[in-house]
């Protein structure tokens, strides 16, 4: 199975995302929002900002983009319908951490020293309703599924709290209750009735789960989790520890259901693990190819420098976790084999494939359309290469960016490459089911 694949012109422009329908791409270049047309990339629109923009967001319609600019305590809005229409949310003296969509008319903003969380309903003569000192800039604060509740992780007196909000009236706190330890952040539980609150790297237990009111239903989890990632629909979460150690806990049935290692012997490893190694070959196109391994790859840790993450924390272990849309697979990669992409078949619960680059891995993608034996990966290093990775198949792609963030539109056809201030987008064909073998 060979990817068809063809690439725009790259283009002056950073902070490229696509919109939640596909249809659109936005991007940046100093204090212009430039909006293009999905397919050729022509630009439509042009909106002239305040100052630098520093960051952007599609609202979950596509019919709004969040601006955040370098002029403190301001944030654009501007709409797709009526390029007349602009919307100014100011902060003053207080400025603005960070912002992010709740819905398509609802917008969140972090002020800075998380001294209040404003809730800006974006309507007609309606006012902001602040939540006092959330601990976090960017996490600890979700709405339930339906919309009609709001957890918030906060810090008062020293002391972590996690607080429930009715969102359906005027932000009334029905639940304030403290929590023990050192909360890194929270979400809902699959059926909205239940909250999930994990700690710090070095507590223990590390996660506990709540009811609305307050109570503690259940405490559990060891090792070192650095962080958690929850699945797309919540009801698995995956802990990445700081000691290579995978933990998935299920929500539902509130228990760890299972534990992978990173570890530098894959002699024991299931018959059906592919081992993909990148490698130079004259008769490929650019002369790059996934060579599969017949033996496991002998992997040499490697000891980078101390590093630490916003929160101070050791830059070591599993830093990066994706779950493929169905949940079928998790790709992982650990710090300490920077170039390896570790890939987990959770329906086998085994080790599916180990993919090994020359060069450190940079992002990793899946397409969002793609599921079971059609699921695809694709993969950045810091060599101009794109890496698409399949059950069956692996193929290695020259391209003309290095070191890409990628993002892949809705519709799983077109994938986004974008350095700083430069992308191009790869047109991509619809992932082919696998080759049955005769």
């Amino acid at each position: 199975m060979d990817y068809t694949v063809d690439y725009t012109d790259v283009l002056r422009q950073g902070l490229g995302e696509w919109s939640p329908n596909g249809k659109f791409l936005a991007g940046a270049q100093q204090n212009r929002l430039q909006i293009r047309e999905h397919e050729s990339l022509k630009l439509l629109q042009v909106f002239i900002c305040l100052d630098k923009v520093e960051r952007i967001e599609w609202s979950p319609d596509s019919q709004l983009i969040l601006t955040e600019v370098a002029r403190p305590g301001v944030l654009q809005i501007w709409s797709m319908r009526d390029s007349e229409w602009t919307c100014r949310i100011y902060e003053g003296l207080a400025g603005i951490a960070h912002a992010w969509w709740a819905d398509a008319e609802t917008v969140l903003v972090t002020v800075d020293f998380q001294l209040y969380v404003s809730i800006w309903q974006l309507q007609e003569g309606s006012s902001a309703i602040q939540i006092p000192r959330p601990k976090f800039r960017q996490r600890g604060v979700a709405f339930s599924r339906d919309g009609c509740w709001l957890a918030a992780l906060r810090r008062v007196e020293c002391k972590d709290k996690l607080s429930v909000y009715n969102a359906e009236g005027k932000f009334t706190c029905l639940t304030d209750v403290a929590l023990p330890g050192d909360a890194a952040n929270l979400l809902w539980g699959p059926d909205d009735n239940t909250l999930v609150v994990w700690e710090m790297p070095g507590r223990l237990p590390w996660c506990r789960m709540y009811t609305l009111a307050g109570e503690c239903l259940v405490q559990l989890g060891d090792g070192f989790p650095r962080s958690v990632v929850a699945s797309p629909s919540t009801a698995l979460l995956a802990a990445c520890g700081i000691d290579g150690q995978l933990q998935l806990l299920s929500a539902v049935s509130q228990k760890i259901v299972a534990s992978f290692a990173h570890a530098l012997d894959l002699s024991e490893c299931d018959d059906e693990v592919f081992f993909w190694e990148e490698d130079f070959e004259m008769n490929e196109p650019g002369g790059l190819r996934y060579r599969r391994l017949q033996d496991f790859p002998r992997l040499e840790e490697r000891i980078g420098p101390d590093t630490l993450d916003a929160d101070g924390i050791p830059r070591q272990g599993i830093t990066v976790a994706q779950w493929s849309p169905d949940e079928r697979y998790l790709a992982t990669k650990h710090e300490s084999f920077p170039s390896v992409v570790w890939i987990w078949d959770l329906g086998k619960m085994v080790l599916a494939s180990l993919l090994c680059h020359n060069s450190r891995v940079k992002s990793l993608v899946w397409d969002p359309m793609a599921t079971g034996d059609r699921s695809r990966l694709a993969i950045s290093t810091a060599d101009p290469v794109l890496f698409l990775w399949s059950p069956q198949h692996a193929e290695a792609l020259p391209c003309a960016l290095s070191a890409a963030r990628l993002r892949l539109r809705s519709d799983g056809r077109s994938l986004l490459l974008q350095e700083r201030d430069r992308c191009c987008a790869c047109r991509l064909g619809i992932a082919a089911l696998p080759r049955k073998k005769k």
